[in-house]
């Protein structure tokens, strides 16, 4: 009875220890991403400082952790283009006064509009003689009609000189990073609230366009022990979408400071000297990648460490929900690695399905796997369904397998070695 109730309470205290890591873990990485995604960081774009905030957050984390910078550097600086929205932005129309964010959006590659314009409504027929005509007016058509005729559409929003295109969205307002501007204004908004019987629009916004905006990866290592010129990597971009004027912001909270959440959670798995592998590992948190994969694509151009000294690359991004598994970008590309991600899986059953996928051009992978890099792009499923929007918030993200997640891609790691 005795030597029953010792085992007992051995079982007892593990499984309390176990549950109280697991816990720790998981409100860290909460910490993390309510952090990432507050206003103090204005969606961790090109206003308000909100990217150069992140990216001395992770550099203190990476710190805090025991990392180490290669040759001497935290940073990797490169420049690329941005349009952004400093001050604010405004939509009226004869009845209503818009909520930005919420209920119209100024398209990203917008120039700056400040005026008001007349309605003319125009269907899949006409619109692109009327865009073709030099008036000076507010053409309204359906997301069904610019989605139809987007190449056609696209190219005379760079050609004409006067006038605003209202595009109808019947169903999810995103917004995105523009590199380039349209010549004429495009306003984006909600099809059930625009009324048939506007006759005049008018919009305040300021739009600013910088060839070379100043952004920063950034980069810590975690030197192996036995095999340290061999390199696992870890990636998650910090960056989202920024503000859209200076109000309204995107806080991404799964987008992506949940996959920044769960590269700080590895580290500080790895970072403990009992947890140490053969190879290095190196971290990197990029900047960019909304801007169209800048940061790994620069570094890609500009390896710090050799590409041919990496192992494999796993990419993080969107790991903030779960319920229904994990997708795997590149894994009909790698098989051999992705039989051993899905061996691990199907015994330990943390997820309850690892899809799979091929190559993409989604995210920050691609560049390495496209210069010989084996890589994976891993995100989860299920869930909210908030994205690249101003609901993308930490208190509505659920964080579902969050635990189970960090448990699989840690066993994925060690595998590797």
């Amino acid at each position: 009875m005795l030597r029953i109730s010792f085992f007992a309470s051995l079982i007892f205290i593990y499984v309390l220890l176990f549950t109280h890591l697991v816990f720790a873990q998981q409100d860290d990485a909460r910490k993390v991403i309510t952090e990432l995604s507050s206003e103090k960081y204005f969606g961790r774009g090109y206003l308000k400082h909100g990217d150069k905030k992140a990216a001395h957050f992770i550099k203190k984390r990476f710190c805090k952790l025991g990392l180490k910078p290669v040759d001497d550097k935290w940073f990797q600086h490169f420049t690329h283009p941005v349009n952004r929205f400093p001050k604010n932005v405004s939509l009226t129309t004869d009845t209503k006064t818009w909520i930005p964010g919420k209920e119209f959006l100024i398209h990203h590659q917008s120039p700056s509009a400040n005026g008001t314009w007349p309605v003319a409504w125009a269907d899949s027929a006409e619109i692109i003689s009327s865009l073709n005509n030099d008036f000076d007016s507010c053409y309204v058509i359906t997301r069904q009609v610019f989605s139809k005729l987007q190449k056609e559409i696209t190219s005379l929003l760079f050609k004409r000189k006067k006038g605003v295109l209202v595009i109808l969205e019947p169903h999810k307002l995103t917004w995105s990073v523009g590199t380039s501007v349209f010549n004429i204004p495009v306003i984006e908004v909600y099809d059930s609230l625009f009324s048939r019987q506007t006759k005049s629009i008018t919009v305040h916004a300021d739009a600013e366009f910088n060839a070379q905006y100043n952004s920063k990866n950034v980069i810590g290592i975690i030197t192996g022990n036995k095999i340290p010129d061999s390199l696992i990597v870890i990636t998650a971009h910090y960056d989202h979408l920024g503000g859209m004027g200076n109000k309204t912001f995107f806080p991404g909270a799964n987008d992506n400071a949940s996959g920044v959440a769960m590269l700080l959670s590895l580290a500080e798995y790895f970072s403990k000297q009992e947890n140490r592998q053969p190879y290095s590992i190196l971290f990197i948190a990029f900047a960019g990648e909304e801007a169209g994969l800048q940061g790994s694509k620069y570094y890609t151009e500009h390896p710090l460490l050799p590409l041919s000294k990496i192992r494999f690359l796993i990419n993080l991004d969107l790991l903030g929900t779960g319920d229904e598994g994990i997708t795997v970008v590149n894994a009909t590309e790698f098989e051999r690695d992705f039989s051993i991600l899905q061996s691990i899986n199907d015994t330990a059953k943390y997820v309850s399905n690892v899809g799979k996928r091929g190559k993409a051009k989604n995210s920050d992978h691609y560049y390495f796997s496209e210069k010989g890099v084996p890589a994976f792009f891993i995100y989860t499923l299920g869930g909210v369904t908030w994205y690249h929007d101003v609901m993308d918030k930490s208190e509505t993200l659920p964080l579902t397998k969050y635990n189970n997640v960090f448990q699989l891609l840690k066993s994925f790691i060690i595998a590797l070695q």
